[in-house]
């Protein structure tokens, strides 16, 4: 007799393949975690990002049932850039998810970002509720203002943001900092689960280094876009031809002025081979909401990787690589540290990337085993109940 598998539907308007965001790149994350807990996958993609022949094969390869909704949202932002949920949520969603039920038949039903936890009422306690946070957006205008910069995107009030959390079972927390933030606003049923992403390349310091090679790939979006350009900057105070090399590369190369040293090569399709290109990679963040994935995505390519404390937000606890003040304080770094011994400094740099990744991997095992623990405990129970 064959045993019916446990099953996820998944609800996301990200584009998931390729997983070339950091937003993707954790929804596939949780995907896994799914998979190797024995569930099938189901997904409803609300289409957001664009749908392709390309696309739609490799989404009917990955998950078991595929459904493509174009969004209706109205994604209105209200006067001081706020948003109420219903002003982001899509309320044809509801059908659509409640036919694939009823087909179906889930256990849990995933949902990403909270603007989507209205969907979540329309399931009844036979089914396990998860809503994964992402970020923390009550408020999050206001972290633009501070940094002089026009807000952008998604920000609500903490009342919204509340009340988005009640509707699930469980709030999936990237960040340790961000929990602790929830159960201190009165929230009880938060889980966190940090990123990680699989290791790729071993960690192998260099033998010699004929000229030092350097690398950041990341999207063009506001705070990627004020870093660079202060780290650019910085560098050309310092010296107006590099004495090293460094490779920019994703959308941010719109917004980046090349130099002497410094080149832009646009969008790679493998980041193995960026990677394989350079020495270190770097992350010059001044500011930002929620985990930043490419302060950790070189660690998986066996790269240290340098950063500041808004690069390195919510893994300072764990992360025994160097954190320097500001971008500036970066460049001070390149120059006066790692430039006179690179052979030196990227060896002891490769030792405490090994150990920041040794604490990330056994992090993500202990906060893994949680919430697989948990999963099991409450879809089990609510089997009981049903029966």
């Amino acid at each position: 007799m064959t045993v019916q598998r446990p099953r996820v539907l998944l609800v996301t308007f990200n584009r998931l393949m390729p997983a070339d965001q950091g937003n993707s790149r954790r929804i596939m994350q949780l995907v896994g975690v799914y998979r190797r807990l024995g569930y099938e996958i189901d997904l409803v993609y609300h289409n957001e990002e664009g749908l392709d022949a390309g696309l739609s094969q490799a989404m009917q390869a990955e998950f078991g049932r595929v459904q493509v909704l174009a969004s209706r949202a109205s994604k209105r932002i209200r006067e001081g850039h706020f948003a109420l949920l219903s002003d982001w949520y899509d309320p044809a969603l509801a059908q659509v998810c409640q036919e694939m039920h009823r087909l179906r038949g889930y256990q849990v039903v995933h949902v990403n970002y909270v603007w989507y936890a209205p969907l979540l009422k329309g399931f009844g306690s036979e089914v396990v509720k998860v809503l994964d946070s992402h970020d923390l957006f009550a408020e999050r205008s206001e972290k633009y203002r501070r940094a002089g910069m026009k807000p952008s995107w998604f920000s609500t009030t903490l009342a919204e943001e509340d009340s988005a959390f009640r509707m699930a079972d469980a709030v999936l927390a990237i960040q340790r900092g961000e929990a602790q933030e929830m159960a201190a606003r009165g929230h009880r049923h938060v889980l966190y689960l940090p990123y990680v992403e699989a290791q790729v390349r071993p960690f192998e310091p260099p033998a010699q280094v004929p000229r030092l090679r350097l690398g950041y790939v990341g999207s063009g979006n506001d705070w990627n876009v004020r870093s660079m350009q202060a780290f650019v900057a910085a560098l050309a105070r310092k010296a107006p031809v590099l004495p090293f090399q460094v490779a920019v590369a994703g959308g941010i190369c719109r917004h980046v002025r090349e130099m002497p040293g410094l080149v832009n090569i646009g969008f790679v399709k493998e980041l193995g081979g960026f990677y394989d290109a350079i020495d270190l990679a770097l992350n010059p963040m001044v500011g930002g909401t929620g985990l930043k994935i490419k302060t950790v995505e070189p660690l998986s390519f066996g790269k240290p990787v340098l950063t500041t404390p808004s690069g390195a937000e919510g893994l300072a606890h764990l992360w025994t690589l160097p954190v320097l003040d500001s971008p500036e304080a970066l460049v001070d770094y390149l120059f006066d540290t790692l430039l006179p011994d690179p052979v030196g400094c990227l060896t002891a740099l490769h030792t405490q990337a090994v150990s920041s990744r040794a604490a990330l991997d056994a992090e993500y095992a202990q906060q893994t085993g949680r919430f697989s623990r948990w999963l099991a405990q409450r879809v089990s129970a609510t089997a009981l109940a049903s029966a």
